[in-house]
Formats: structure tokens, C-alpha cells, sequence
């Protein structure tokens, strides 16, 4: 289930970044969860706890996975790798790991001029560059905690954090419904973050260019 970690190949890191799926979400341990217990570790949680969504107010937990997974101290495939999200740059109050396809909700314009709606969920490997998101090595051990709800839920994490977990599915029994929430496909993810990185840099760029008493950047 966890073969996903592998040792680097030799490809150079200058190479571009494929977008795959290793169909693996669920967050570390250490992460805290609003419950009603309060804010705790999402490894402290039990099946029955009920857990603050977007959405739906407060909901139990059906299913609760672990794993612990031991990490060799090279590096690893950088496809597969972690991503380290640094505090605030997702509305979380302390640096945070995420796996490459866990999904995250977001909220942009570019994502309401796509389809009216201006919220959809990305996969983590999609953020890669976005705030100084970035693939790290997470360590040498790791424990990942994947909570499940009776119907697909997001939730909040360290705060403002918004992290989505689909709920158990069989595919050869369950008919497909209409979907609560819009999941982007990777390609479609990481042109909306590339997008939102060029849109914040180049309001970077204006907020910091010295203006003329019109109020217009200077150009020289």
C-alpha cells in the first residue's frame, strides 16, 4: 500500500515535475483536528469523535486507518515525496506535511471564472511552489492517520486548514451520485496553481515598485 517510497532514480531535479497519482491522502501525525474535544491530534481521535467540516457542522468518524511507515534517511523519489506546507501559507498556524494527493480546498477567483464556483479541492502534489510549498523529506519516521465520514467532508486542520477526505466507496456497487465538492484532475490543479503563483507574483511586483504621485507604478 506504501511502496509509493522509493529511492531516487538519478533523474536531475532540473527536470519538470510530472503530475501522478499515488492515490494516497490522510495526514501526519501531529497534525491537530477541531473535534469536539477541541483542537487535538488527529492520532488521539477514535471512530465515534466527531470532527468540525466544512460543511456539514460536526461529524462522526465511520473508519479510522494508521499506518507507520519507516523511512530510509536518502532521499526520496521527489514524484512521491511529502510536501511541507509553512505556517500560514494554506491558514495553518504551524509548518504542516502533506501527502501528494491529499486534497486541499481551495478558494480563488480563477476557480470561480472555471466554473462558477469559486471553491474546489487540489491535490497537495499541485501546491508545489505556492508560498513556499515545497517536497521535503519528512524524516525517518513517519505515522499517517486517514479519518472517513458517512458522506464526502472537508475539514479543518490547525486552525484554517482545509483538508478533504472522501468517504469509503465501493465502485462496482455504489452508483455515482453528484459530487459536493469539485476535485480537479492534477493537470487541471497545477494550471490553477500556477496561475494563482504568476497572480500573486505580479502583485508582488506592483506592491513593491515605487509610484508616481498619480498613484501609477513608475516605469523605467
Amino acid at each position: 500500500m506504501f511502496d509509493w517510497f522509493q529511492k531516487r532514480s538519478g533523474a536531475s531535479s532540473d527536470m519538470p515535475m510530472p503530475m501522478v497519482s499515488v492515490g494516497q491522502g490522510g495526514f501526519m501525525a501531529g497534525t491537530h483536528v477541531a473535534s469536539n474535544l477541541g483542537w487535538r491530534p488527529i492520532e488521539a481521535l477514535t471512530v465515534g469523535d466527531q470532527v468540525l467540516t466544512f460543511d456539514h457542522g460536526m461529524q462522526p468518524i465511520v473508519e479510522l486507518a494508521r499506518e507507520t511507515i519507516a523511512l530510509s534517511e536518502e532521499p526520496l523519489d521527489a514524484m512521491l515525496c511529502p510536501l511541507l506546507v509553512p505556517r500560514d501559507a494554506l491558514n495553518n498556524r504551524v509548518p504542516m506535511y502533506l501527502m501528494p494527493d491529499q486534497g486541499v480546498l481551495i478558494e480563488s477567483d480563477f476557480v470561480e471564472d472555471m466554473q462558477g464556483d469559486p471553491f474546489a479541492i487540489v491535490p497537495a502534489c499541485a501546491l508545489d511552489g505556492y508560498r513556499g510549498i515545497q517536497r521535503l523529506h519528512p524524516g525517518t519516521r513517519m505515522e499517517l492517520i486517514v479519518p472517513r465520514f458517512a458522506k464526502d467532508q472537508v475539514i479543518y486542520l490547525e486552525a484554517g486548514f482545509l483538508g478533504y477526505v472522501p468517504a469509503p466507496r465501493d465502485l462496482l456497487t455504489e452508483p455515482a451520485g453528484e459530487e459536493l465538492y469539485s476535485v480537479l484532475s492534477h493537470k487541471d490543479a497545477r494550471d490553477l496553481m500556477l496561475a494563482m503563483i504568476t497572480n500573486e507574483t505580479c502583485s508582488h511586483i506592483a506592491a513593491a515598485a515605487p509610484h508616481s504621485p498619480t498613484g501609477f507604478p513608475f516605469i523605467s
